[in-house]
């Protein structure tokens, strides 16, 4: 039987010698560190890269105060409550996608940015990166802001 072996690309190779990241050996700190949060292993985020593995969730927190999640949770206003969302970005807005829109929030007291992107490889979505960022940042530094 032949044994499978993973040749990672030089970039990846390289990543993972950089200071910010941490192998899975490396001690876990909670000093300075937000909530509950902790920064996944390199090598945790390199077999997600890899294997296209990941969350059978429908809503994730991917950073501190950042939640990534599907069209279940983006229409979910009971899950949007119990982890009190107050901010969401919807990458998939418009009519024939993710069509909540900033009314569909209105009783929850959410602010809203909807990007009418298309699930296109040719799609260019980094003219919406700008304000993408500006928005998370207003929500980020808003007290209590997710």
């Amino acid at each position: 039987s032949e044994k499978l072996s993973l040749i990672e690309p030089e970039c990846v190779q390289e990543r993972s010698k950089m200071p910010h990241t941490r192998d899975s050996s490396s001690p876990t700190s909670s000093a300075g560190s937000r909530a509950s949060y902790e920064t996944p292993a390199l090598s945790d985020l390199q077999r997600l890269f890899w294997f296209r593995g990941g969350s059978d969730n429908h809503v994730d927190q991917v950073w501190p105060n950042i939640y990534l999640g599907d069209a279940w949770a983006a229409r979910s206003k009971t899950t949007l409550q119990s982890l009190n969302i107050t901010h969401i970005l919807n990458a998939a807005d418009g009519p024939y996608s993710i069509n909540t829109g900033a009314k569909y929030y209105e009783d929850l007291q959410i602010e809203y940015y909807g990007v009418e992107a298309f699930d296109d490889p040719s799609f260019d979505l980094s003219i919406f990166f700008y304000d993408a960022a500006n928005f998370i940042g207003k929500a980020l530094n808003t007290s209590g802001g997710k």
